[in-house]
């Protein structure tokens, strides 16, 4: 079976061989497709990219795309695998908090338009999400803090039993030292609430 993992350069340096490894321990054809970083590269061009790639590479309607890094890369992932033969299946596989929280949940896949953001995308959910905190030790203190944003208002909108933990002197600095305990906590409060806000 062929894995296309599609992620950018700092993302697949980090775990890019690991993961390679890995397959080829177990027997998978895979390679690396690292796209450029940042909101700008989220268009119909990079989306092409990913299709002359797979076409390359040879995926079939068996194969798998895998999204390595952060919610541009799940989106643009999550799209390409979604239009590609008309449907491949894809895996999620969020570094950030930001994505582990909020664009690895609920299927929502998309591209920019120049004439606004996501106007070209689908509803498509992966075979499943894989969460490490231990990623998170990779992050810089300005993303760490833009995915601390996004737990903080789960916990004003829906879960008052999370917003009490936060509440917490002792809590807030396990998080701040990226304990592992602290960090499932909140990932999995907070994927439970994005979970049931996407249901409603």
């Amino acid at each position: 079976r062929k894995i296309l993992v599609v992620s950018n350069k700092e993302i697949s340096t980090l775990f890019g061989e690991t993961l390679l490894n890995n397959f080829k321990k177990y027997k998978y054809h895979a390679k690396i497709f690292n796209i450029k970083a940042g909101e700008s590269h989220k268009n119909l061009a990079t989306l092409s990219e990913i299709y002359n790639v797979a076409f390359e590479f040879g995926l079939d309607r068996n194969s798998l795309m895998i999204a390595l890094g952060g919610g541009i890369v799940g989106d643009v992932t999550g799209f390409a695998a979604a239009t590609w033969l008309r449907g491949i299946e894809y895996i999620q596989i969020p570094t950030t908090l930001l994505s582990m929280v909020d664009s690895s949940v609920g299927g929502k896949t998309a591209v920019n338009h120049p004439k606004g953001k996501n106007l070209i995308g689908a509803f498509y959910q992966p075979k499943a999400v894989f969460i490490d905190p231990e990623s998170l030790k990779t992050l810089p203190s300005r993303e760490f803090k833009a995915g601390m944003a996004e737990v903080i208002k789960y916990g004003i909108i829906k879960d008052r039993s999370l917003f009490e933990y936060l509440e917490s002197d002792q809590n807030r600095s396990k998080i701040l030292k990226l304990e592992n305990e602290s960090l499932i906590k909140i990932i999995n409060d907070s994927i439970k609430t994005k979970a049931c806000i996407v249901s409603e």
